[in-house]
């Protein structure tokens, strides 16, 4: 069906749609991901995108509320487009955990991947 959306509900779908968005920007991406995020700017790639709520205002289509980051899939990798919202401390910490990964594979990054991840923090006001 044209327009249909599915919002993922459990914090289960959520993650596994984080996974999927991670997975699909890959290294080659992740500090340009990194780096856009600190602005509170989205970044997608392919059919997944993610993008923050201060970037939409509520006129817009894709408005889904003040607060929040949405990790998007669309066809044909899904059947439907699926929005995947968990606010910014969940973000935070699955990206945290993304970003340890990502340095473990290119330590030579880590202080770049350190000082983004500190801004994101303070840019969303994570403790």
């Amino acid at each position: 069906m044209d327009n249909e959306i599915y919002y993922a509900e459990n914090f289960k779908e959520k993650v596994q749609n984080m996974e999927a968005y991670f997975h699909t920007i890959g290294d080659g991406y992740f500090l340009e991901a990194l780096h856009h995020f600190k602005l509170a700017k989205g970044f997608g790639i392919g059919f997944t995108s993610c993008y923050f709520a201060t970037e939409c205002q509520p006129h817009d289509e894709e408005y889904f509320g003040d607060t929040g980051v949405n990790f998007t899939t669309i066809p044909p990798v899904t059947s439907v487009e699926v929005y995947a919202i968990v606010d910014y401390e969940k973000f935070y910490n699955y990206l945290k955990e993304v970003s340890e990964n990502y340095v473990s594979r290119k330590p030579y990054n880590a202080e770049e991947v350190k000082a983004c991840l500190k801004e994101i923090r303070h840019k969303f006001n994570i403790r």
